[in-house]
């Protein structure tokens, strides 16, 4: 369980908060006590508790563990503090953290009614019929979504899109699916979000609650009517015993594909997911990858090899340097490309089958296989705009599991496994996130397909090793928060062994370590005819995204928490950030950013990280910012860009040795003096001298799609002890078992798609595996 909020203020205390002088308190206004109220925030019930005297609140105490870690749970602290300070309702709210703000004051201000004996009549819900349209920010923070809702005069009649939203279309797709008619059934926006499109439900719900205030107004009604609407349902809650043949915990790709295959080899299956729908961030991605499949290069490639496998295994095996589990690689090559032809030829999955290379330089062989649609006419897909399709495939995929008898539940999440007295899993138990069901689900056999662990910061740092990159700590997550590793733990707690579990996280981009949302107030600029080659929705661009920008400019200097330099800075806003860990820091000299205030950014960074993160466009090159400095303040403020007059100070704010950072800038300098970067082998054109101060450094981070070590396993995809013996009834697949392939000493590979490639190969395998285990074979 994530722990409380909770701070605890004097009066004096809280007076010092203060930089306006003392607050004066009304004498005996509070009945002496303690009271507690909730209200829902961004993603579940924010509570409040406050302990009052007969003038004044003592103490505060949020729970706010349900909200998010970036936004709702760090803000926490810093609205308990403005209780304090206030003594009332009346408090500012953290930006970014809105709806969590917006929640703490609803349940404050029904805890402090309470304590004074306040009686608030609701006024009579009475609006005015019709259909009234709002927008608010998604997950796409730079493109609205568009929501309208019709009412009648006393209730929610109907919820719908508007045109040209901005999250992507399976987020939406779930949320209309899931969310529209779980708000009108309850006649509440106080509903539990669609669990894995959190911020897309937040959007809606935010857009809708604006949609009935403009419908109470016009039917003059005061806006304290909106409390009908913000009733927090009841969960219904109770017991329920499942038996079934195999379980699949987990519905990404891995789960997909395992539940489908084991279902059309006869197995008796049911596959559960905790988020609100499946593909997970499979249905997200851009490619899989499969080595020379046998049926597609004879009806697409002329009988021919793509690719030249023997000379690519024997790269992989240099590469890793003999880390990987033999079997299980020569499996993987094996075996991937009989994959891709059962998902491609027999269940009419379209993939560009023109197999791609990868990412570098030395990846060289053709085994990339790009999902269709794979071009627009506007964007290559490689950058992400077919996920409508994708998601389509999906749907397909799971139409034809339930036709085979397979039975699935979303929103229903595995916390813990049932083994007999022999230590074999015989089950799990699980909990409906909707309805608070629990279930204990009997199985002869589990296969875990979670995704890994990087949604959980506790496990990343336990699990992921210091010895080769400072890789310890909590990672930012460009993918699912839900791959928490609850079930990886739960099988290591029971005695599953691990294999290359310490290894670097998946990561191609990195971005600010916070982002400045459209509330701070900062332009949204259009740029006309222009779509995002990710999002597929209008392209736009913000001065607010300066931070990403700074850290990504390859004419900046990037160090990690050591004060030194990892990498040539050309390579941090693509691939190459997760050398200094889960952050590193962006330095810049007054001088350089007076040339940026004046002129704008040098380089052009259309098609790297800033297409992914933050307003998904790019801040134009040769552009002034004149705002440049407000932005910053703002970071500073936000708590994530550090200003000082020395690099010494500035280090020091950064927690790091003040000496190490003064001669790793001097030494830089050099570099640009000399014209030569003998350190990273930076391009002389983007070497840059640090000027003359203050100073700021951004902190940024390394945005992961997941872990990539987890369970050992064998080749049939059963969980090994530490032994080395079968964990009876256990099974692994995709990101809980990818570590196999691998090295702690090296990153992912890139040839492309390798993550898809195994979620789709041991989901294969798997799937007959498991049923013959189940048949006793």
């Amino acid at each position: 369980m994530k722990p409380k909020t909770r701070i605890i203020l004097s009066l004096s205390a809280a007076l010092c908060l203060s930089s306006f002088g003392m607050t004066a308190f009304a004498e005996g206004v509070y009945t002496p006590g303690t009271y507690s109220a909730e209200a829902m925030g961004m993603h579940g019930p924010v509570s409040v508790t406050v302990t009052v005297d007969e003038s004044e609140i003592t103490e505060a105490v949020l729970d706010v563990s349900g909200e998010s870690a970036d936004y709702g749970q760090k803000a926490g602290d810093e609205l308990t503090a403005q209780i304090m300070e206030a003594q009332s309702a009346e408090i500012d709210g953290v930006a970014g953290a809105t709806m969590t703000s917006g929640a703490v004051k609803e349940a404050l201000q029904a805890c402090l009614d309470e304590a004074s004996g306040t009686e608030k009549a609701e006024a009579e819900v009475k609006m005015e019929p019709g259909t009234y349209k709002s927008e608010a920010y998604g997950f796409h923070i730079g493109w609205s979504d568009k929501i309208e809702v019709t009412v009648s005069e006393t209730g929610i009649e109907e919820i719908a899109y508007g045109e040209d939203c901005g999250d992507t279309p399976p987020m939406l797709d779930v949320v209309g699916e899931q969310l529209f008619p779980r708000i009108i059934e309850n006649q509440s926006v106080a509903v539990d979000g669609v669990t894995g499109a959190t911020a897309t439900s937040g959007a809606v719900k935010s857009a809708v609650e604006d949609c009935l205030k403009q419908a109470l107004a016009a039917g003059g009604t005061d806006e304290s009517a909106i409390s009908a609407f913000k009733t927090i349902p009841e969960k219904a809650g109770g017991e329920e015993t499942i038996e079934t043949d195999i379980l699949v915990v987990g519905l990404g790709g891995s789960g997909t594909y395992t539940a489908l295959r084991a279902a059309e080899n006869g197995g008796k299956v049911l596959a559960i997911e905790q988020e609100g729908r499946y593909g997970g961030t499979t249905a997200l991605t851009s490619e899989i990858e499969s080595i020379n499949p046998p049926r597609i290069k004879e009806k697409y490639n002329n009988g021919e090899d793509y690719c030249d496998a023997e000379a690519m295994h024997a790269a992989w095996e240099e590469y890793v340097e003999g880390d990987q589990k033999p079997e299980l690689l020569d499996l993987f090559f094996n075996e991937s490309g009989n994959a891709l032809d059962w998902l491609a030829l027999d269940h009419g999955i379209m993939f560009d089958f023109e197999a791609k290379v990868g990412f570098t330089p030395s990846d060289v062989y053709p085994v990339k296989f790009q999902w269709y649609p794979n071009t627009s006419d506007w964007a290559p897909v490689m950058f992400g705009a077919n996920k409508a399709e994708i998601a389509a495939n999906f749907d397909h995929l799971m139409e034809e599991y339930v036709e085979l008898g397979g039975e699935y539940m979303l929103e229903t999440k595995a916390y813990e496994l049932i083994t007999d007295d022999n230590g074999a899993v015989i089950g799990v138990k699980a909990k409906n996130n909707l309805d608070g069901t629990e279930y204990t689900i009997y199985a002869k056999a589990v296969v875990l397909a979670c995704g890994g662990f990087i949604g959980s910061g506790e496990m990343t740092e336990r699990y992921l090793s210091d010895e080769y990159f400072p890789l310890k700590g909590s990672w930012k997550v460009y993918g699912s928060l839900g791959n928490d590793g609850t079930m990886l733990q739960n099988a290591i707690d029971n005695g599953a062994a691990t294999y290359n579990i310490g290894m670097p996280p998946e990561v191609h981009m990195s971005g600010a370590s916070e982002f400045i949302l459209p509330d701070a107030g900062y332009e949204i600029n259009i740029l006309e005819g222009q779509k995002g080659s990710f999002t597929g929705v209008q392209k736009v661009w913000s001065i607010a995204d300066l931070p990403t920008y700074l850290g990504i400019s390859p004419n900046s200097l990037a160090v990690g928490k050591d004060g030194k330099r990892f990498t040539a800075e050309t390579g941090i806003a693509m691939l190459d950030p997760w050398i200094a860990g889960p952050n590193y820091y962006s330095i810049w000299s007054t001088t350089q950013l007076d040339e940026l205030v004046e002129n704008g950014f040098k380089y052009n960074l259309d098609g790297v990280a800033g297409g992914f993160l933050g307003y998904c466009g790019t801040i134009p090159e040769n552009t002034p910012l004149p705002e440049a400095y407000d932005v910053l303040q703002t970071g500073i403020d936000m708590g994530f860009i550090y200003k000082a007059d020395t690099l010494e100070q500035l280090a020091s704010q950064l927690n790091m040795d003040g000496e190490t950072l003064a001669a790793t800038v001097e030494a830089y300098n050099g570099f640009c003096e000399a014209g030569e970067d003998t350190e990273c082998g930076k391009d002389p054109m983007y070497l840059e001298t640090i000027g003359d101060g203050p100073y700021y450094a951004v902190k940024m981070a390394s945005y992961s799609y997941g872990t990539c070590g987890g369970l050992d396993i064998n080749e049939k995809m059963q969980v090994l002890n530490k032994e080395g013996a079968p964990v009876e009834g256990l099974f692994a697949v995709g990101g809980d078992s990818m570590g196999v392939l691998f090295s702690e000493k090296k990153p992912y590979v890139t040839y492309g798609g390798a993550n898809n490639g195994w979620a789709l190969t041991s989901g294969y395998v798997a799937g007959t595996t498991v049923v013959d285990y189940v048949n006793g074979k």
